[in-house]
């Protein structure tokens, strides 16, 4: 696993992880809380080629469709961290199922 960083004069952007996954760079933003704006993991969208990033956390298991900062949809799997020993599991089932 690796991380992203974005960096510039203004500000600096991360991403905690980045799962390879079936040829894509999956983002990982890791919260205790959950609410946030996940402004980073948006950065990160506007840039992939595809549209699945992933948040662990302490709430419960669901999938959100949204739009980043600058208006590009993606799919957000919300995975409570009990589950992160499945996340590729997930993964799959995410691509899968949200195309």
């Amino acid at each position: 696993m690796q991380f992203w960083t974005r960096e510039r004069n203004d500000s600096i952007a991360q991403v905690a992880f980045l799962v390879p996954f079936n040829g894509l760079l999956i983002p990982v933003e890791v919260k205790s809380v959950t609410t946030g704006r996940l402004r980073s993991l948006h950065l990160f969208m506007d840039a992939a080629p595809h549209r699945y990033a992933v948040r662990l956390y302490g709430g419960i298991f669901g999938v959100d469709e949204i739009k980043s900062i600058s208006g590009k949809p993606f799919t957000l799997l919300n995975l409570p961290y009990y589950l992160v020993g499945k996340i590729e599991d997930y993964l799959k089932w995410l691509v899968e199922n949200f195309k």
